[in-house]
């Protein structure tokens, strides 16, 4: 897995560490912290990426909790001063990571396999919410979703990448991560109902 690749797990690591830390500028370090242990591991010791990454962010945000802890009480004092933690995230500093992980998905996927990718792996959807979203069976995103994965290990790029594509897919995730998914929905949906010239594979 790619660094583009592996940064598409962005959101979903980042809502695990947020719910364990409660704080989302410290759940973008526990990110930050994951995604350097992982492209310092043996790749091919990791049977699963999304197992291994979901794992460490969740054991580094327990370890910081531990430690949190572990000063609070050695150094628990009347005279104690208070402290605070600016939980602002910018996504700029992640922006050129994004463009790249979608222009990825853009070049490697299939609408309907993009689609499946990005609402079950990177935002979590559950199987059984995907059907009344993309019109499609259980099943059938399983099918995708499986062939989704088996491409994006590949090196092959089997579509042309259109600028205004790409812009547009980002824009609608960063609102995603924000929790606001109409628009990338709208968008998903739209890619896979009309057949795009420029989505024809490349010779």
């Amino acid at each position: 897995m790619s660094q583009a690749e592996a940064a598409l797990y962005r959101p979903l690591l980042h809502t695990i560490a947020y719910k364990i830390v409660g704080c989302s500028a410290v759940a973008e370090d526990m990110v930050q912290d994951t995604f350097l242990n992982w492209f310092k591991t043996e790749r091919q010791e990791v049977k699963d990426a999304k197992a291994y990454l979901i794992s460490s962010v969740r054991n580094l945000s327990l370890n910081y909790l531990k430690k949190k802890k572990d000063e609070l009480f050695e150094n628990l004092t009347p005279n104690l001063p208070s402290f605070s933690i600016n939980t602002d995230i910018s996504y700029l500093d992640i922006k050129h990571e994004i463009a790249e992980s979608m222009a990825v998905l853009l070049k490697k996927l299939a609408p309907a396999e993009r689609a499946v990718f990005v609402l079950k792996e990177v935002f979590n959807f559950d199987y059984a919410d995907l059907p009344a979203i993309l019109g499609k069976t259980s099943d059938n995103c399983r099918q995708l979703l499986s062939r989704a994965q088996q491409k994006l290990t590949q090196e092959k790029e089997r579509f042309a990448l259109e600028p205004h594509k790409l812009s547009t897919l980002i824009g609608n995730f960063k609102k995603a991560t924000l929790g606001e998914f109409e628009d990338l929905i709208k968008n998903l949906k739209e890619d896979i109902s009309v057949d795009i010239k420029s989505t024809e594979p490349l010779d």
